[in-house]
């Protein structure tokens, strides 16, 4: 395991190079207000810090969309998908971006725990911005697809918060939006990672017996979901069984699984967030919006 764990690592390095070299090149969208590195727990883990961005001028509280970045759960910060936050947040709505804790130095139910004390600051503190807090909406790209999705059920499951040790959140996320999700953890080729983000004898564990979606009871409680992957993404498969899940236990959900980009744009793995001002990621981003805005709730302005 240890071999693996190096290996893994030094991958995540190089992605970290091609990351930073895409980010420098890339120009944010305007007029966002920005509020970064807010502690929702008060420890000093730079894991546990969100940012909330929205849009400048705002008066009156606008939809939430909650988002989680990816990196296979052993790689990156919030601070990646910025640029993808505040495209999202010049659509209209409140976007508050999470960091938790990465394996191998914590395990993925610790990681399950930092996004549920996440939302537990932001059901309490989200009154302090422009947030409609009847409207939260929950967005996660690769792994943090598989955590946005996990999450939400242990959010809703008694069961689940008993077998994670953490209380929900009261928040009611009431629809998800996952881009190119690592959903199957349990089956094909993440294998070779499952001691590092799980632990040594994580099948013994009580919590790995939860994660196949396909035969977990509780994702019948998964809220509408919109899903994107392509033809050229390398886990494809992942989003194509989970929507399979979603047909399964009837919950709606729409699905784009885009054909593969031209030469210069190619669609691979987490495009529309890695590349939003791309034109295929600013449809998808548009239609993601659409989807949530199908979900939210009317909010009744009071007559003096």
């Amino acid at each position: 395991m240890e071999i693996v764990t190096k290996l893994a690592m030094k991958m995540w390095d190089g992605t970290a190079k091609a990351d930073a070299k895409r980010i420098a090149a890339q120009r944010p969208t305007p007029g966002i207000t920005q509020v970064t590195d807010i502690a929702y727990l008060p420890d000093s883990c730079r894991g546990h810090l969100l940012d909330i961005y929205y849009p400048e001028g705002t008066q009156e509280p606008l939809p939430v969309v909650i988002d989680i970045h990816g990196g296979g759960l052993m790689y990156g910060y919030k601070e990646l998908n910025r640029y993808y936050n505040l495209a999202i947040a010049a659509r209209g709505f409140t976007v508050i971006s999470l960091s938790y804790r990465l394996a191998p130095e914590v395990l993925f139910p610790d990681q399950v725990r930092d996004v549920l004390a996440a939302f537990r600051w932001i059901a309490v503190h989200g009154v302090e911005y422009p947030c409609q807090m009847e409207n939260c909406f929950l967005t996660g790209d690769s792994a943090g697809g598989l955590l946005a999705a996990y999450t939400a059920l242990v959010n809703r499951s008694e069961r689940l918060q008993c077998v994670y040790a953490t209380p929900g959140s009261g928040l009611e996320l009431r629809a998800l939006g996952l881009t190119s999700g690592m959903f199957l953890t349990t089956r094909g080729a993440l294998k070779m990672l499952r001691s590092t983000i799980f632990g040594q004898g994580y099948r013994r564990q009580l919590f790995y017996a939860c994660m196949d979606f396909a035969k977990l009871p509780e994702a019948a409680l998964l809220p509408p979901c919109y899903l994107v992957t392509s033809r050229q993404d390398f886990i494809r498969a992942h989003t194509l069984d989970f929507e399979r899940v979603l047909t399964a236990r009837g919950i709606p959900h729409q699905l784009h699984d885009w054909p593969k980009g031209v030469k210069e744009r190619p669609l691979q793995h987490v495009f529309s967030v890695a590349y939003p001002e791309w034109p295929e990621s600013r449809q998808t981003i548009d239609e993601m919006a659409d989807f949530f805005r199908q979900y939210q709730r009317q909010t009744v302005v009071k007559q003096e």
